[in-house]
């Protein structure tokens, strides 16, 4: 089998770490893969998270679309079909590609205007396409100006005319998209959540206490002014703790300056920034998943998620309810806070999430549904 995908090169991104893993645990099986890359930079570095893969294995494709932005199209465009003739020529260099390197599925991942105009050109040379979620974008943008809002939710709606299969990373996310979305029942949808392989030198049974952080992009339905708030109650209650926000480059207001703020890391200084805290908090208005908090309690550390978040039903399976909670009762939040970090997990808990998020079982699910989708087609 051979797979085309939509890349992404940011590190604290759940879709590249979920590439990452999909593609490490078939390197060099099957035919390969054909990595897509729209990039909206006019400037990019070389991208070593990938310097790892076989280049006759992993074909890698950079397209720049810095010279038409998403907003601007948006705004000059009159419906969908005028967006879509805007971006036309990047849609054509696609079809350039797949028709040369000839993969028999597209595997998108998330439901920005990116895969969108992936799907435009896979839908065009009549190769079956199984999407992703990883994010409700229509969730994300509803702060969003009104015609911005009005064409990010036609968007992520179109995928269903070209989409054969979905896979979604939690049944809150399944539910959501149904219910509120699309509002009717999705055919092909499964529920598979993401994969994390963190290796066994990497666990830590003993955190360092008092020491919190949260890990993320700065958007609004993240959250993290809750977290700034969280951080504040605790230095009134006098609970003596350091707080740390790994985030990117976003201009940030009303950051406390007692919190500590660290750009983007790679996965391996991630780790490590884990490993040396007591608690990582993830207040998530919505999320599909939370790799964030995944990958830190597969190495021990404990975590406090939002209920709306889908990895909250991993932890419960697991036996780890106490760090779940709702971030509408920031007193009941500060409580918790006080009682997880620096916290021991047992070893049978962490056992039970690394079996479940294993990457071998996983991406085995997923390449199923890559198969069906393929013998559906044809």
């Amino acid at each position: 089998m051979r797979i085309a995908t939509n890349i992404t090169r940011e590190y604290i991104g759940g879709i590249t770490r979920s590439n990452v893993n999909f593609m490490d645990s078939l390197n060099e099986k099957d035919k390969g893969i054909i990595g897509i890359e729209l990039n909206s930079k006019r400037y990019i570095q070389s991208p070593i998270i990938f310097r790892h893969l076989s280049p006759d294995w992993f074909n890698h494709h950079i397209i720049n679309i810095h010279d038409i932005p998403i907003s601007k199209a948006i705004y000059s465009s009159k419906n969908l079909k005028d967006l879509e003739r805007k971006y036309r020529p990047i849609i054509k260099i696609i079809k350039e590609i797949l028709s040369k390197d000839k993969p028999d599925v597209v595997f998108l991942n998330g439901t920005y205007y990116i895969p969108w105009i992936i799907s435009i050109a896979a839908h065009e040379l009549k190769i079956p396409i199984v999407l992703r979620y990883a994010g409700v974008y229509s969730k994300e943008t509803e702060s969003f100006k009104p015609k911005l809002k009005k064409f990010f939710n036609e968007i992520e709606k179109s995928f269903q005319k070209r989409v054969s299969h979905f896979i979604f990373p939690s049944r809150l996310c399944l539910d959501v998209v149904e219910k509120e979305i699309i509002k009717k029942e999705i055919k092909n949808a499964f529920i598979v959540p993401n994969s994390f392989k963190v290796p066994e030198d990497k666990l830590v049974f003993r955190s360092t206490e008092r020491r919190i952080a949260a890990v993320g992009r700065w958007d609004k339905i993240k959250n993290f002014k809750s977290f700034f708030e969280i951080h504040n109650m605790l230095k009134k209650d006098e609970w003596e703790h350091e707080a740390s926000f790994v985030t990117g480059d976003s201009k940030i207001k009303n950051i406390p300056k007692t919190i500590n703020r660290f750009t983007s890391m790679t996965h391996d200084e991630l780790l490590k920034f884990y490993s040396s805290h007591g608690l990582i908090i993830c207040p998530s208005l919505f999320e599909t998943f939370g790799n964030v908090p995944m990958e830190a309690v597969c190495m021990g550390i404990p975590v406090l998620v939002s209920d709306n978040m889908g990895c909250a039903e991993v932890l419960k399976t697991a036996g780890l309810s106490n760090m779940v909670i709702s971030f509408k009762d920031n007193k009941k939040v500060v409580q918790r806070v006080k009682e997880l970090c620096g916290q021991q997990i047992l070893p049978r808990q962490i056992n039970n999430l690394r079996k479940i998020l294993d990457p071998v079982v996983i991406n085995a699910e997923i390449m199923s549904v890559l198969r069906d989708a393929i013998g559906k087609y044809r």
